[in-house]
């Protein structure tokens, strides 16, 4: 009787053991499909779903520590969860800071037949926009990511625009070269580019402004906007070709939403740039969106309003 006893307790803990094994299994397989999701398609739905209350959305690649997911992940590759970090964007160390890096070529660019007519880059990638919302996820916006929804925004215009992918913080590190040396860094950049492809009818270097958040907002169709400003270098000779560029669009602009913008700046003189690399080209022209206060939203706001403009302008050159 003894020896009954004994065999039915054993069976009844390999059993329980078992029931334990798979339920933990299931919990793997099913936990790890969760994250295998997409759950956003492109750059503006990232960003939106940044805004939101909840951390769904930032899934990095899953450590596998346990001895479980190491057995499985070679069979299952649920190891490598597809991230909409690994998706949309991914994010490239440099030695100085952790820089954004976007993939170009997402689903409405590449739907886009078209030759490219613009071309966008940032002489100061490392510009930041508030982001006391994503500190957590180890995610500053800056213009950087600006670039890459204005691009997205355009090609809903069935605009083609390039985005600059060249990393001019390593360029800088790697030339022993101060930040004031930027625009250095990035006319070595945009040459290049230029020698590529010499036909883009409007070329913008992306900024955003130092200034205080009443001063950077304006409410348009009940959403809070970042505003818009424009600059352009007088210190070389074709300077009133950029001039006008800039003052088109900034006019059209102002007849569709006249508190949008800030106007256009020029600046010359001794202890001024006065060129911003737009001696390089007659289309090239400097936007500041929004400040250091504005969130990623607000500047999501403004791009959605400004791309059919730019298609306007576009359109009509």
């Amino acid at each position: 009787m003894k020896k009954v006893k004994l065999k039915k307790k054993r069976k009844f803990k390999f059993r329980l053991i078992a029931y334990a094994f798979i339920m933990f299994l299931g919990y793997e397989l099913s936990f790890n499909i969760i994250m295998n999701l997409k759950l956003v398609n492109s750059n503006e739905d990232f960003i939106k779903a940044l805004m939101v209350d909840s951390n769904y959305h930032l899934l990095y690649e899953k450590k596998a520590d346990d001895l479980i997911s190491k057995l499985f992940s070679k069979i299952l590759n649920v190891n490598e969860p597809v991230s909409i970090l690994e998706n949309t964007f991914h994010f490239k160390e440099s030695s100085a800071a952790m820089a954004y890096v976007s993939n170009p070529k997402t689903e409405e660019v590449e739907k886009l037949n078209t030759k490219p007519t613009v071309y966008i880059y940032n002489s100061h990638q490392s510009e930041a926009y508030a982001g006391e919302s994503l500190e957590g996820y180890n995610i500053k916006p800056g213009v950087m990511m600006a670039s890459y929804l204005l691009q997205e925004k355009l090609a809903k215009q069935n605009i083609k625009a390039d985005v600059m992918e060249d990393n001019i913080t390593d360029y800088l590190n790697l030339n022993n070269m101060k930040y004031n040396k930027s625009y250095i860094a990035s006319r070595k950049f945009l040459e290049d580019a230029l020698n590529k492809y010499k036909n883009y009818k409007l070329i913008i270097d992306l900024h955003r402004d130092a200034l205080p958040k009443e001063k950077s907002t304006i409410i348009i169709n009940n959403k809070s906007c970042a505003k818009i400003s424009f600059v352009i270098g007088e210190d070389y000779d074709t300077y009133k070709s950029n001039l006008n560029v800039a003052t088109t669009i900034n006019n059209k602009i102002k007849a569709k939403y006249p508190t949008l913008t800030r106007g256009i700046l020029t600046k010359g003189g001794e202890y001024s740039n006065g060129v911003y690399n737009q001696d390089l080209n007659p289309n090239i022209i400097l936007i500041e969106i929004g400040a250091q206060e504005n969130t990623i939203d607000e500047v999501l706001n403004t791009i959605e309003l400004l791309a059919p403009i730019i298609g306007e302008y576009i359109n009509e050159t």
